[in-house]
């Protein structure tokens, strides 16, 4: 099954549930960016017999940052991640120094759980302003 019937069958399963949930495009996008983004800290706790041919395990701690920050609980980030876990992960999407959201949200959800420090230093670094005297 492809990714896109993977995500519409998710969607559909949590706007049916007895608690609807709506998961936005926007969510979506986020969770793929962010996941992008966090390859090196999603393969630091990969077991010593991990291949690249197979499904990364997100740690909880990624869980929990990916939860937060795409405001989407914790089942569903297990979920999304078994759906678009290779596009995630053989996608490189650049964040933009223009959307303060992408830092926030490492500041709040990643930096008490040691996530996205290199993300956060390099966002600060591409805001900063050199002026000639």
């Amino acid at each position: 099954m492809s990714e896109l019937h993977r995500i519409v069958s998710l969607l559909d399963r949590y706007a049916t549930n007895k608690k609807p949930l709506t998961i936005t495009f926007n969510q979506i996008l986020k969770f793929i960016a962010y996941s992008s983004r966090l390859k090196d800290d999603i393969l630091l706790v990969q077991p010593s017999s991990y291949t690249l041919a197979e499904l990364p395990i997100l740690s909880p701690a990624i869980e929990l940052f990916l939860s937060g920050a795409c405001e989407m609980p914790v089942p569903c980030i297990r979920e999304f991640w078994s759906a678009l876990a290779d596009i995630a992960w053989n996608t490189k999407l650049q964040f933009t120094s223009s959307d303060p959201g992408f830092y926030a949200a490492y500041k709040t959800f990643g930096h008490i759980r040691g996530i996205g420090m290199i993300f956060c230093r390099v966002f600060t670094a591409s805001n900063y302003t050199h002026t000639a005297v």
